[in-house]
């Protein structure tokens, strides 16, 4: 784990805005100069802080569904525990991967056209490993809301937002650009050169083409996946099962999305209505704040229940299958 100075945490909130801004700005913004932070950066990827720089698409738009499965497991060696893992990480249908202890010991992700392909990679999972299976959860996600972290720098202002992570309008691309999104999905610093050899395409024909998908609603925003274990933080998913919250419901997104510690505010399609990912430095401050959130709430929050997430084994935003 590295030691953040406010150097380094001014630049990851920068990046966190937005993966995309360049060196020279962050620099100016920061007084100080291009080449320091290059250099942290740097650093900072090789330390494994920052993951990588994520293009985030808005699904609905490529027409795609994130479906979820939560599993509780037992009564398994760590042989089979390791083969669990292989096999998921093999399956190419299955974007996400996460370890976790608390209600639940493993989540999966996968990006899927419907509701059918959710289900056969649950039917060729479970026929696999039913035996170690104690309970389930399955859930879609209806709409998710990206927050900058703000509390790298204790800020009390309100953060920055990308919504429209599930959009509702399919948008039509041709072949050059899904082409596009593959070659910038996990590289959000892409560059427009780079982007027009491989297309072999003039290079304002490469800006126009990502410019056109930003318009369209189909490239929502440029993000930054840190490790938070390497920068001395723990992740934590909170699940919120609500009651009569109908007129209430817009404004409690609003207030989960103002809090500084909470970075995905998520609606759900299944057992229960929203999901919080909240990053803090101690469990302590978790606690606290899933306290402040229910005593804030309590006339629409039935109960919560919580995970803190371990280990994250595969994380992709975009599907590799998707043509």
């Amino acid at each position: 784990m590295r030691k953040l100075d406010i150097t380094d945490r001014k630049i990851l909130l920068e990046l966190d805005t937005n993966a995309r801004v360049s060196f020279s700005q962050i620099g100016k913004k920061l007084r100080i100069g291009k080449n320091n932070v290059q250099y942290r950066v740097k650093r900072l990827l090789e330390d494994g802080a920052i993951k990588k720089f994520v293009t985030q698409f808005s699904l609905g738009t490529l027409g795609l569904f994130l479906g979820k499965i939560f599993l509780q497991l037992s009564g398994f060696s760590k042989e089979t525990e390791r083969e669990i893992y292989d096999y998921l990480i093999n399956d190419k249908r299955v974007s996400w991967i996460a370890k976790c202890e608390g209600r639940w010991d493993l989540m999966i992700g996968t990006y899927v056209e419907n509701i059918m392909q959710l289900d056969n990679i649950k039917k060729d999972f479970f026929q696999k490993y039913e035996k170690y299976i104690t309970s389930y959860d399955a859930v879609f996600v209806v709409e998710a809301y990206t927050s900058q972290r703000t509390y790298l720098l204790n800020k009390k202002t309100i953060p920055q937002k990308i919504e429209g992570f599930i959009g509702t309008k399919k948008v039509d691309l041709d072949s050059k650009d899904k082409k596009i999104l593959h070659l910038i999905a996990n590289n959000a610093r892409f560059n427009y050169l780079d982007i027009a050899k491989n297309l072999n395409i003039n290079i304002k024909t490469a800006q126009k083409r990502i410019k056109e998908l930003e318009n369209k609603g189909v490239i929502q925003g440029y993000v930054t996946f840190l490790d938070t274990q390497k920068i001395g933080y723990n992740f934590f998913k909170l699940c919120i099962y609500l009651q009569n919250h109908q007129t209430k419901f817009n404004s409690f997104l609003r207030y989960c999305m103002e809090l500084p510690n909470v970075v995905h505010v998520i609606e759900s399609l299944g057992p229960w209505e929203i999901e919080l990912e909240i990053e803090t430095e101690t469990l302590e401050d978790f606690y606290n704040l899933t306290h402040k959130i229910r005593n804030d709430f309590s006339d629409i929050i039935k109960k919560t229940e919580s995970v803190i997430i371990s280990c994250e084994m595969k994380l992709d935003f975009f599907p590799a299958s998707f043509s």
